[in-house]
């Protein structure tokens, strides 16, 4: 009876504490990993909310209307077309940033990364985008 005891419930018993051991031991090394991650994934969402917030405000009249009494603004709106002009302007290069940094965080695919990385360095070279630039 002693020999059943152990073989059918006793060494169960051990081999179930030593996964459920192993799985805990896992997770626990997993959470400094999992922090970061959604660290980096909350500040991203926040950082495109910003960006979404801030193109939605700078696309209405009345921010236009009061950019162009700011001298720093109007100086800058003489580099464009329209006011609207280097608004999209000023959101590409904030794309630009963030994808560098996305980049540089190793959350862009090295494939899609080459194509970007390629597609900025031609969309830089606009004439409107260079003048932004300064």
């Amino acid at each position: 009876m002693d020999s059943f005891l152990i073989s059918a419930v006793i060494i169960p018993l051990i081999a179930s504490s030593m996964v459920l051991g192993g799985l805990l031991s896992i997770s626990i090394l997993q959470l400094p990993t999992i922090r970061k991650n959604m660290r980096m994934q909350t500040e991203q969402e926040i950082y495109s909310r910003i960006m979404e917030a801030r193109i939605r405000l700078e696309n209405t009249e009345t921010f236009t209307n009061m950019a162009k009494e700011s001298p720093i603004f109007a100086e800058r709106f003489t580099l464009v077309n329209t006011p609207e002009e280097y608004y999209t302007i000023m959101a590409f290069l904030d794309l630009i940033e963030f994808l560098f940094r996305l980049n540089k965080a190793k959350m862009v695919d090295t494939e899609v990364w080459s194509r970007w990385k390629i597609t900025c360095k031609h969309d830089l070279d606009h004439p409107e985008i260079e003048k932004c630039m300064g």
